[in-house]
């Protein structure tokens, strides 16, 4: 009899001693394992190439946001921390500044996005805020993002072939920029938010503007000699052309028209 009592005491201590085992910490490995995201690293720069523009001494840009789009994931907001960048302070420093370091599902990202709220150009008569055909700058252009692995996208700012000046001396912005990114590549982000990117395989590079209508793409911008201003808020481009010209273009020119649209690529 004596012999079952220990027996069952036995039992009990050890049955007790399982029971404190809290539930989470068994079932831990089994999430971790089921539950498990790869994800890689992408790092976002803005910089200038610019060349030098007479009277113009800053240009500000203020991003709101930062997003990229899949057609797996949808947009996917990258940053909304609002940051201002003076464009010309780039170029002079020769330098590409942080937009956003942070962690994506691995993936190929088709588009983009900057959500730019405002411009301020200074020049030898003060502060003007410039107008921007639309505060939307969409780029088609793989970022393709590893497990593991550091991805950049780089938006170069072309702020003389982006910056127009109306007969009223309003300014106007329609971004032309240089879009490069990387796979596999080395960052370093030091103190001062400066970017440093070595090494890596180039996956998306080019060049696109934005026309009078906020469309973005390859081909689009406002020509250099192009007759702008501002009417109700919205951009007006005049074109430079002599009527002469302007009637052999139409003439002879639609076959070159065809072309250039073809090449156009603009985001949704």
């Amino acid at each position: 009899m004596k012999k079952w009592i220990v027996m069952i005491s036995i039992l009990a201590l050890f049955l007790l001693a399982v029971g404190c085992v809290p539930p989470q910490q068994m079932e831990k490995p089994a999430e971790s394992a089921a539950g498990e995201q790869k994800e890689g690293r992408a790092v976002f720069t803005i910089t200038d190439a610019a060349a030098n523009m007479s009277a113009v001494t800053s240009v500000m840009v203020t991003v709101d946001s930062v997003k990229v789009h899949s057609t797996a994931e949808g947009w996917v907001t990258v940053s909304s921390e609002q940051k201002t960048f003076d464009l010309l302070k780039l170029k002079a420093e020769g330098s590409q500044e942080l937009l956003a370091d942070v962690k994506l599902k691995e993936g190929t990202y088709q588009q983009v996005r900057l959500d730019i709220s405002k411009v301020v150009v200074v020049d030898d008569k003060g502060e003007h805020e410039a107008k921007l055909p639309s505060g939307e700058l969409k780029i088609v252009g793989d970022l393709v993002v590893n497990a593991n692995s550091t991805s950049t996208a780089s938006f170069d700012f072309i702020a003389d072939e982006s910056l127009h000046l109306t007969g009223n001396g309003e300014y106007i912005l329609a971004p032309v920029v240089k879009l490069e990114t990387k796979e596999d590549a080395e960052v370093e982000v030091k103190a001062d938010h400066k970017v440093e990117i070595k090494k890596g395989k180039v996956k998306t590079s080019i060049k696109v503007g934005m026309d009078a209508e906020g469309k973005v793409g390859v081909g689009l911008g406002i020509p250099a000699k192009a007759k702008v201003s501002i009417a109700q808020g919205k951009v007006k481009v005049e074109s430079s052309l002599g009527r002469e010209e302007a009637m052999e273009n139409n003439g002879n020119g639609s076959n070159a028209n065809v072309s250039v649209k073809a090449k156009v690529k603009v985001g949704y």
